[in-house]
């Protein structure tokens, strides 16, 4: 007999229009509860049907919002769930009329060593921070996992995470994209990196490697999911 998928959050919840603060409570609120509920924590690692947009989507935005616009009660946004080229609808009432704007949110992340960690954590208890996860067997014939213990020191983290961030910028530049859309990239600081070496980064590619006139974003954020680094660039643009 086939079994049921579970369902910790409906499409309806997570496409529903919220200030920043209403975003940033809802989110808090609903973690707690999927999590408080049986498979639920399993959901949320391993991404199980909305959970994935609920964790890829909606907490980055929670950030988002929080550092973007604090306590503003003129502005909303609003996920939307499906293949178009953007993940949020902002409208900013401060405009006459509303200013709608577009973000597309993305991770810097290990493919499918980031998988690879998630499902070690589920069926083990730990992962490691960094380090490759070595795989045997198969669904069927059940899957270890092994960790390929790797010491690095923190510039080593560091210099790691920049260049999945310049990775995931990268590949997103290729596309195209609807006029006044943002991007927000978000990666992981699990050991704490140093903010101005992410920063000088992060400007050094755009405005040397990359032709910032032929990047097809209004503004590039970057925020990690910590929530103790949020950049913006060009660092001086209002959208």
């Amino acid at each position: 007999m086939q079994q049921m998928s579970r369902v910790f959050v409906t499409e309806e919840e997570l496409t529903v229009r919220r200030t920043p603060q209403e975003l940033v409570e809802w989110f808090e609120h609903k973690f707690q509860e999927i999590t408080q509920q049986e498979g639920g924590k399993e959901a949320i690692r391993m991404r199980e049907g909305l959970c994935k947009e609920f964790i890829e989507e909606v907490c980055p935005l929670s950030i988002f919002a929080s550092f973007r616009f604090g306590g503003r009660n003129n502005v909303t946004l609003q996920p939307v769930i499906g293949n178009q080229n953007y993940d949020v609808l902002i409208t900013d009432c401060a405009f006459s009329p509303p200013h709608v704007c577009k973000l597309e949110i993305t991770q810097a992340h290990e493919g499918e060593n980031d998988f690879l960690r998630r499902l070690m954590l589920q069926k083990q208890g730990w992962t490691p921070i960094s380090g490759p996860i070595m795989k045997t067997g198969t669904k069927n014939t059940g899957i270890e996992l092994r960790a390929n213990i790797v010491t690095r020191d923190v510039e080593d983290y560091q210099n790691k995470q920049i260049n999945l961030i310049i990775k995931a910028l990268k590949g997103k530049i290729r596309k195209k994209y609807e006029s006044d859309t943002s991007l927000l990239i978000m990666f992981w600081d699990l050991i704490e990196v140093n903010e101005t070496d992410v920063r000088e980064a992060l400007y050094r590619v755009v405005e040397d490697e990359l032709e910032p006139r032929k990047i097809p974003f209004s503004a590039l954020y970057l925020a990690s999911w910590s929530k103790r680094i949020f950049l913006r660039w060009p660092p001086n643009n209002d959208g």
